[in-house]
């Protein structure tokens, strides 16, 4: 069954996947744009400008190759990401399937609602095998002053977010700007679908803190909330030198001692000459790309840390989860 739900069309895109698309590539740095213009033999003319560049994507590219474009990157990029845990595996795509597309039938009273999700589309992605319920939703407002009339309007901000769900795994993703939002899917989502409660996944436990910092390649930075009896409020920011990895700072791993290690700023390099930076806030697991990256790069990380709530112990930093992915294969 799994495999009739990811059989594609023939025929080209929706007009809302060619607008998914065109919002993917124009969010994508140039240097990527050209290395993707190179793999996929599409001619970008010389000088052009992003909209050029985007059209000859747009124009040049086959059914497949915007396929591929969007299930590696439609719904990455710079993402802001919530992982929730939960104690027992999900179960088959299948299972979920049928109920997840009656979300899609929810009519809300209003279509200007604050905080409430509205479902936009649900489907299964052939290439990570997981199924993606896509939302957005309205939360803050920008007052300006319509230059024609001269009187006060306002704008609501309108923001888009994703879960992905992944059959036999114990994480849930909700990728969102909002961890309220995240925290109202999570638990939405898992009670529409007959699961299990998420909960939030906390690494400030000594345990799985440690575990996570000898994973990563490298720490460039680390805010230390420090404890009431040390009689200082707040908390307190290390950044390491360029060139250099902090957790070998003396300073680091002294307060770290005394303190909880509430974000940080990390590295990882999966291979040689690619890396994946990231900011991850620890108490309530919230990750924030600072680099472009692919679903290929997000599976890495979302991987490891369920790997780490396992209790699974890494090596030396470099070996990262090289045992792991040869185990899968």
């Amino acid at each position: 069954m799994l495999g009739n739900l990811l059989e594609g069309s023939n025929s080209d895109l929706p007009e809302r996947e060619v607008f998914r698309l065109r919002r993917t590539l124009f969010r994508m740095p140039i240097q990527m744009l050209y290395r993707l213009a190179d793999a996929y033999k599409v001619e970008i003319p010389f000088d052009s400008d992003s909209f050029t560049v985007v059209n000859s994507f747009i124009d040049e590219l086959s059914f497949e190759a915007k396929k591929e474009i969007l299930s590696q990157y439609g719904d990455a990029g710079r993402q802001s990401s919530f992982i929730f845990i939960s104690g027992e595996k999900t179960p088959s795509i299948q299972t979920v399937f049928k109920k997840a597309r009656e979300l899609l039938e929810i009519k809300p009273e209003s279509q200007y609602r604050e905080k409430y999700p509205y479902y936009d589309d649900v489907e299964v992605d052939h290439a990570t095998r997981t199924l993606r319920i896509r939302f957005h939703y309205l939360l803050g407002s920008i007052a300006y002053i319509d230059e024609e009339t001269g009187m006060p309007k306002e704008h609501r901000n309108y923001w888009r977010g994703v879960v992905v769900y992944t059959p036999e795994c114990r994480v849930f993703e909700v990728r969102a700007k909002h961890r309220s939002m995240a925290r109202m899917m999570s638990a939405r989502v898992a009670a529409y679908l007959g699961l299990k409660p998420f909960v939030s996944l906390n690494l400030v436990h000594e345990k799985m803190n440690r575990s996570f910092i000898e994973w990563i390649s490298s720490l460039n930075s680390a805010t230390i909330e420090l404890p009431i009896a040390e009689r200082v409020s707040g908390s307190l920011i290390i950044t390491a030198r360029s060139g250099m990895d902090l957790r070998t700072a003396k300073r680091y791993n002294e307060e770290l001692r005394h303190g909880r290690l509430r974000h940080g700023h990390v590295t990882i390099e999966p291979e040689k000459d690619h890396k994946i930076n990231f900011h991850i806030y620890f108490r309530d697991c919230h990750i924030k790309y600072t680099l472009f990256s692919s679903e290929a790069d997000i599976k890495y990380i979302v991987t490891a840390l369920e790997k780490i709530c396992e209790g699974y112990e890494f090596g030396k930093p470099e070996r990262i989860l090289t045992e792991y992915f040869e185990k899968e294969t």
